[in-house]
């Protein structure tokens, strides 16, 4: 009975310390998924590239009405990728709790991607050394953010590396003359108080 017991808290013992590795490769897994939905995704649309172009010449249709439609919370958007941290990860519509677990999220009430105004997009800072925002802190001003859309592809120029309160919103102060975005995570990593901020502009827009 003793030996079946001691067994027992062996395993036990043996997976609550492997919860946060099953945790992070799960979030890991889902993060490969959503980049795998997202390149297939674009393989249809470029292939469907000549017949969107022609509709789009033949149409009438005034600007009004072809502004971007608000995609759904939880909609895969488009992808993140920032070289100098070696870090691709999909960003999806609205910064709720269940889409920081996948990737990315762009808060809901700011600048589409590409668009001019104030892109605010959220991640975890994540305790996995490279993994989410972890590594974010180590941005400088001149290194490049690739943001990829269904349609187009962005590049921004990092120029301003700050850190604030959580409570302090005029990071998402929007100025509709450029195309910035802002990425915010957690700082520091570890009980966090504060929120590391890094904008970018976009390049030859």
């Amino acid at each position: 009975m003793k030996l079946l017991m001691a067994s027992i808290l062996i395993i036990i013992g043996i997976g609550v310390a492997s919860f946060p590795f099953i945790k992070s490769q799960y979030s890991k897994h889902q993060q490969e998924q959503l980049l795998t939905e997202w390149n297939m995704s674009n393989q249809v649309t470029a292939r469907q590239s000549f017949t969107s172009l022609s509709k789009v010449y033949a149409s009438d249709t005034n600007k009004e009405e072809a502004t971007q439609t608000t995609p759904s919370t939880g909609e895969l958007i488009g992808t993140i990728e920032i070289p100098e941290i070696n870090l691709t990860l999909p960003i999806l519509e609205g910064a709720t709790i269940p889409n920081l677990k996948k990737g990315a999220g762009r808060l809901e009430g700011t600048a589409f991607l590409g668009e001019k105004g104030n892109a605010a997009i959220a991640a975890h800072r994540s305790y996995t050394y490279g993994k989410d925002f972890n590594r974010l802190d180590e941005l400088e001003n001149g290194d490049e953010i690739i943001i990829t859309t269904e349609t187009t592809t962005y590049t921004y120029i990092v120029d301003n590396t700050l850190r604030v309160l959580p409570d302090d919103t005029s990071v998402l102060a929007s100025n509709q003359d450029k195309s910035i975005i802002t990425l915010i995570t957690c700082d520091p990593i570890k009980d966090p108080t504060h929120r590391l901020i890094v904008q970018a502009s976009l390049q030859n827009p």
